[in-house]
């Protein structure tokens, strides 16, 4: 148990300024099984706890120079007016540079420990810290030196627009867009990814030199892209189909007071999928080893299997790309009635878009989830782990109606107050995986971060008292220096709760996910839904915000039954305020004292709660409000704060 001791002692009892260095970290841990020739950069051996909620032992990844972007846009437009009509057209011409050099994660070792080891957990009831005491974890990551990668795209966006105002009532609004954005590329050529037609893995000509001495060999071939007929610097072929019309009209039948608007346009997306760049087969990327639960071989301080001096025999693959892949586009349109009344402006909108093409990814190489053991099934390329591959597909669908009000400032009071009730359905967002390789349809469900109700109102009011006001308004100057001059101002909020997704963690019940042996792998994917998990209003607490009972584990051989978004979050609710006082010395001189709170009511707005139904102890539970700590983030504020200050004019 010696160094089990040792490595709570160095990484608890000694904290250092700054991110830990990782060579030395190895040195005094004695760490073995980690890639060979490691840099001398910031870094740690991370440590995760699998279904509890300890907090895990990590710091930032070493990033240099760190996501560094350039930017040369050019462009010209040119307008041309003729009779009723305005044209516009014009170009942009855009390159683009990213450069970066990160360090992977599990550089200097990734140990993930669950109740796998512990003699309690052979009866189901052991606990991962138990495992972690013993120095034995349930699955170890590592990964090699980082390369610098340049990458550069070139852009080219061309439209023409017609504002025709067909008579004083209609006006339309015509255009047309071309954009083509070729694919990503990088200045050292640099690049791979995986082609599921030839299952080797694709790269530029003349780039093989640049592989990795470590590579395996003949574990996976290697061919020049041209062989496969793919471009050579982007694999990807560019999508060059992108028209995007726009059309528009603001329409008033009945004088100026009311307007009728409308819209309808396609939206393609900015930026290409980027391809494995620095990676594979120019840095080795080793697949998650799960440490065999009947005999391990990984334990502390041996952080990964031992490999020989000839390197890994079994690397990861780069990301397969449908070489192929479109553009995802986006569809809005809108409808809106606009009048105007009291002095103030009504609108009603209803509101669409959606996203078609959509690009996601699954694991190719995933084998049929049953109840079998992940080695004993057949798949694809039965040599290799798993492989993403990137394809078009995903989208969603948003609904919403939008009624405001907004008074300009007259007689002492501005307000603007709004409320929407939207919806928005989707299955996988840009690149997501699916859960289940083969059912796309079971991610279709609500989207988590769009509330079914959003209402705002903002305002402010002078008091009425004073000279030129309703009130005292032959005040005296002493009078009016103490009653005249206040204002108050307010922000109120309510959105409907976050629909969450809950999770479920342990041994892999599909035999799915990539294993190197019979032990069944780590996996977090949804449990099964047994019953409405969502309380009555009046049951909900901090300490139960949602029933844990109406999910169970999967069962063997098959993915949980729950659906995403299905547990209901807390309401947002929640007054700001402000209290102004004007002393009004000359014309030209006047003093403005401020206070203002947020949060005025100190009204707890809850955190979402945990979702994970290992976590017993915490399942269910709130644990605060706002963001860490109960600071404002977003959406969440925190609790009641002021701030107070004093402005001089003159």
């Amino acid at each position: 148990m010696l160094n089990e001791f040792r490595w709570g002692v160095v990484l608890n009892n000694n904290p250092v300024e700054g991110p830990i260095n990782g060579p030395s970290l190895v040195n005094e841990l004695g760490l073995v099984g980690l890639a060979p020739d490691l840099p001398d950069i910031s870094g740690i051996l991370r440590v995760m706890w699998a279904g509890v909620g300890l907090e895990g032992i990590t710091q930032p990844n070493y990033t240099r120079p760190g996501f560094r972007n350039y930017l040369h846009d050019f462009q010209d437009h040119v307008s041309w007016f003729r009779g009723r009509h305005n044209f516009k057209v014009g170009f942009n011409l855009s390159r683009i540079e990213w450069d970066d050099m990160s360090a992977n994660a599990n550089l200097f070792g990734t140990l993930t420990f669950s109740n796998t080891f512990t003699s309690a957990g052979r009866a189901g009831q052991g606990h991962p810290y138990a495992d972690f005491l013993l120095g034995i974890p349930t699955s170890a990551a590592r990964a090699f030196p980082p390369i610098r990668v340049d990458r550069l795209r070139w852009q080219y966006d061309f439209f023409v627009v017609d504002d025709f105002k067909v008579n004083n009532k209609l006006t339309l609004n015509l255009g047309l867009r071309y954009e083509l954005h070729p694919g990503w590329r990088e200045e050292n050529d640099r690049i791979s990814m995986f082609d599921i037609g030839s299952g080797r893995i694709v790269v530029p000509e003349g780039s093989q030199s640049k592989v990795s001495p470590l590579f395996p060999e003949g574990y996976v071939g290697i061919v020049n892209a041209g062989e496969l007929g793919l471009p050579n610097r982007t694999l990807v072929r560019t999508d060059r189909n992108n028209f995007a019309p726009r059309v528009g009209l603001a329409y008033r039948p009945w004088g100026n007071r009311t307007v009728f608007r409308a819209g309808y346009g396609f939206f393609f997306d900015v930026v290409p999928r980027n391809l494995n760049m620095g990676g594979i087969p120019y840095v080795l990327n080793e697949p998650t080893y799960t440490n065999p639960a009947n005999n391990p071989d990984v334990i502390f301080p041996r952080v990964f299997p031992a490999t020989g001096s000839a390197g890994p025999s079994t690397v990861g693959i780069p990301a397969a790309v449908n070489p192929n892949l479109l553009m995802p586009y986006s569809m809005q349109y809108n409808v809106t009635i606009e009048h105007q009344r009291w002095g103030t402006g009504f609108r009603a909108s209803y509101i669409g878009t959606n996203t078609r093409k959509g690009d996601y990814n699954y694991n190719y190489n995933a084998p049929v989830p049953d109840d079998r053991p992940f080695v004993d099934k057949p798949r694809p390329f039965p040599q290799y782990p798993g492989i993403s591959y990137f394809t078009n597909g995903a989208g969603h669908q948003y609904n919403g109606l939008t009624v405001e009000a907004e008074r300009s400032f007259s007689h002492g009071l501005y307000f603007q107050t709004s409320w929407t009730w939207a919806r928005d359905v989707f299955d996988l967002e840009r690149g997501q995986a699916l859960e289940n390789p083969f059912d796309r349809s079971r991610e279709v469900a609500v989207s988590q971060d769009i509330p079914t109700h959003r209402y705002n109102l903002n305002f402010i009011y002078e008091l009425p008292f004073g000279r030129g006001r309703t009130f005292l308004s032959g005040a005296s100057r002493l009078t009016n220096l103490i009653v005249g001059g206040w204002e108050v101002s307010g922000i109120y909020s309510y959105f409907s709760g976050q629909f969450l997704t809950p999770l479920w963690t342990g041994p892999d019940p599909t035999g799915t996910a990539f294993t190197n042996s019979r032990t069944r792998a780590n996996v977090e994917i949804r449990p099964d839904h047994l019953q409405n998990a969502n309380l009555p209003s009046d049951q909900r607490s901090v300490n139960q915000w949602f029933d844990p009972s109406a999910f169970d584990a999967p069962n063997a051989g098959s993915f949980g039954t729950s659906a995403k978004g299905v547990i209901k979050g807390p309401d947002v609710n929640v007054w700001h305020t402000g209290f102004h006082k004007n002393f009004i010395f000359t014309e030209k001189m006047r003093l403005r004292l401020e206070m203002t709170a947020t949060n005025f009511f100190n009204h707890p707005n809850w955190s979402n709660p945990a979702v994970n139904i290992s976590q017993v102890a915490n399942v269910g539970v709130i644990s605060g409000v706002g963001g860490v700590n109960g600071a404002s983030t977003g959406d969440q504020p925190g609790a009641r704060s002021f701030r107070l200050g004093v402005r001089f004019e003159w």
